[in-house]
């Protein structure tokens, strides 16, 4: 008999808060900010989330609306719309991520399906934006490749570069949105990875295992360093969420990083993630791993202890999170923030939660900021500072 996921027996509760809800802020706190930062359309998550009554809906009624957007896409390019065209490509292809994310079981064919619709968005909005933005497959061993989109900033001669590392929910499509860009903005590239376990890694059964992910982010930079526009003295890494963690472990390997981000940490103990939010959390992460044992799961779990790759950190390092992050408590922030040896910063927002959606349309460019000061400025060592920043 078929085993059910890990904790399925808890997915009652996520779908009687689906009934009582408009939005997923019932279910992440300050989400509906986040996405609404990255390109999604209040209407239309409107629309899911009364459309959807349990949570295997919602799949389905993200992919209804991806499906209309692609389709308006289309007839805006036969009208001669490029620039309208693009903007419908964008949401069809975020929103065909969602769709194809929700569905954590390898080789499903709604989820084949709903990939190919990220694929095909994707493709067309490379090529209506028409040069900022392109697509590379990055092998990291044999066999095995990340996935990266590069979005090049405006200008000529090498710039500053940010690799930036989703976290388990998301992947390398969803940031940063071309027409919201605080990198390039500021005269920085930046490219977006999938890792094992995620996105496009998932759909070619790259699976994610203790310490391949920081491998495959090595990799990444190794190529990003042979583009004739990429600054190799002045590259930066930007981790969210479990992106946080993959961050830190790449950054104890590769030197040639010389600032990082964490942002909605993940750098704590796994249990509160695995054990005591909402079941989904450990069911995907099983997923990434290709593991359908929970208790080879839990000891591997258990195993994984961030400390000792942060004591390996060297360069500056900021942690930018919310008072009341689900995930992470600012005690077991702190604590991580104790072992490190380099400059270091955190940020901690009072009265938000781990998406911090609450302040989302400032937090970026405040980030983004910080990058690009720590880049060509640089971070004294010894530097030690916490700022705790009020709600408003």
């Amino acid at each position: 008999m078929r085993q059910q996921p890990p904790r399925s027996n808890q997915n009652w509760i996520l779908d009687n808060f689906l009934k009582l809800s408009t939005n997923e802020d019932m279910l992440h706190p300050g989400i509906l900010g986040l996405r609404l930062e990255r390109g999604f359309k209040h209407r239309d998550m409107e629309e899911v989330f009364h459309a959807a009554s349990a949570r295997r809906a919602l799949p389905k009624a993200w992919s209804r609306i991806a499906a209309r957007q692609e389709d308006a896409g289309a007839k805006a390019l036969a009208a001669g719309r490029r620039v309208t065209a693009a903007q419908f490509y964008h949401r069809a292809m975020l929103y065909f991520g969602r769709s194809q994310h929700l569905i954590p079981v390898d080789g499903h064919p709604k989820k084949i399906e709903y990939y190919d619709g990220v694929s095909r968005c994707r493709s067309k909005l490379i090529e209506l934006i028409d040069g900022p933005m392109s697509k590379q497959d990055v092998a990291f061993e044999p066999g095995k490749s990340a996935y990266a989109i590069f979005q090049k900033a405006p200008g000529s001669g090498r710039k500053p570069t940010v690799l930036y590392i989703p976290g388990m929910d998301a992947t390398k499509e969803d940031y940063p949105s071309p027409y919201n860009n605080e990198f390039a903005r500021r005269g920085m590239n930046v490219c977006s990875m999938d890792g094992p376990g995620q996105g496009e890694c998932n759909m070619n059964r790259v699976w994610l295992t203790p310490d391949n992910f920081a491998r495959a982010a090595k990799a990444v930079i190794d190529w990003l360093i042979t583009r004739d526009d990429v600054d190799p003295d002045r590259i930066a890494v930007f981790g969210a969420s479990m992106g946080t963690r993959w961050g830190v472990e790449l950054c104890a390997i590769d030197k040639r990083v010389k600032a990082l981000v964490g942002q909605m940490p993940c750098v704590g103990p796994l249990d509160i993630i695995f054990e005591q939010a909402q079941p989904n959390f450990k069911r995907i992460y099983m997923y990434m791993c290709n593991m359908k044992d929970e208790t080879a799961f839990d000891r591997m779990v258990d195993s994984l202890d961030l400390r000792e790759h942060g004591r390996k950190v060297t360069c500056p390092y900021l942690l930018v999170a919310g008072e009341m992050d689900e995930l992470c408590t600012p005690e077991d922030m702190k604590e991580f923030m104790s072992v490190l040896t380099c400059p270091k910063e955190m940020w901690l927002y009072e009265g938000v939660f781990h998406p911090m959606g609450e302040v989302a349309g400032e937090v970026n460019g405040d980030i983004a900021d910080w990058i690009l000061e720590a880049l060509t400025k640089g971070v004294p060592a010894g530097y030690n500072r916490t700022v705790i920043v009020p709600e408003i």
